[in-house]
């Protein structure tokens, strides 16, 4: 249950916008671990004082900067969300808002069903590399810990990543066993954002990138796992998903679900819930599967459902054996 402020929801969007501003001119990562007067933030932001003052301020009135003699410095809450190169930087997440925000102006029309499946969103559409690491951010948020800890591996040697991303599910499970290689299969844009971050890890060596439509293209097969993260939502797209999974795993193999998903019928996290509606934003025709309607398409597969709860606060996992 959600503890309702209206003094919150008043200034909600003032704090997104002031949040998304300041991370977009990099004044966290540029003050990092030093004291800095406002016109060397201002050089190094390439802005001019007077607007960046105000903007600085409101930052020390939300917890985000301290100042003190004429210096601001980092708040340790902006140390270890705020500032690049921090595991923990949820930057290209607050980025992937902005960009988007502009788009839930037309939430009524449509819930009222006025926007047609052709309408250009009115909001920038976010590059690869800023959604892939907006994603890596909500992972390294406690997200691909949970799923490590969440499924049982033991014994598996191959696996297919689904619609990998950033590659970071790949490469906490390799860290927690050792013989198991994954082979992350996207699009040849995201692999290039893939490559790049998974450069200096350890587990890359058991890593293999491979480019490939998901939906018209074999994923291989006597796989030990398949894991699909945050990937079908449209009932249609998981019926063939779920489908090419189930013929790619070696007998008694491991399929692993997770994603972001709600269900009217029980209590589910606040953000599924929400992710639901941003998807009707996105696409008003577009048909959301629930909680429900999955474990119910997993079932008519075949797959026998060992595990199925959240996972967080965030997300909802479901592990199945074929």
């Amino acid at each position: 249950m959600v503890k309702n402020s209206i003094s919150d929801i008043l200034m909600a969007p003032w704090i997104v916008g002031v949040t998304a501003a300041a991370i977009i001119l990099r004044v966290f990562s540029l003050i990092s671990d030093q004291e800095l007067p406002v016109e060397e933030i201002a050089v190094g932001c390439q802005v001019l004082p007077p607007g960046l003052t105000k903007l600085l301020d409101a930052c020390v009135s939300l917890g985000y900067l301290e100042l003190e003699n004429g210096k601001y410095r980092n708040s340790h809450f902006s140390l270890v969300y705020f500032v690049e190169g921090q595991r923990l930087y949820m930057g290209d997440f607050i980025r992937l808002i902005h960009d988007e925000s502009p788009s839930w102006h037309q939430l009524p029309e449509a819930i009222r069903g006025g926007i047609k499946a052709d309408t250009e969103p009115p909001y920038i559409r976010s590059d690869y590399r800023t959604f892939i690491r907006a994603m890596n951010n909500i992972g390294n948020l406690g997200e691909a810990e949970a799923l490590r800890d969440f499924v049982d591996l033991s014994g598996c040697k191959k696996m297919i990543d689904a619609g990998g991303g950033s590659g970071l599910y790949s490469v906490v499970l390799c860290q927690k066993y050792p013989e198991l290689h994954s082979t992350i299969m996207d699009v040849k844009d995201t692999l290039k954002v893939t490559q790049e971050m998974i450069a200096d890890r350890q587990e890359k060596s058991r890593i293999t990138l491979r480019e490939g439509d998901l939906l018209k293209e074999s994923w291989g097969a006597d796989m030990d796992a398949a894991l699909l993260s945050d990937l079908i939502y449209e009932e249609e797209t998981a019926r063939i998903v779920l489908r090419n999974a189930w013929n790619c795993l070696a007998p008694n193999g491991v399929l692993i679900i997770r994603g972001y998903y709600a269900d009217p019928e029980k209590s589910r996290p606040l953000f599924g819930a929400l992710f639901a509606v941003k998807d009707l934003v996105d696409d008003p025709l577009r048909k959301i599967i629930t909680i429900s309607v999955l474990e119910k398409i997993v079932s008519d597969l075949g797959f026998k459902i060992i595990r199925a709860a959240p996972l967080t606060e965030f997300s909802f996992a479901l592990v199945g054996r074929k």
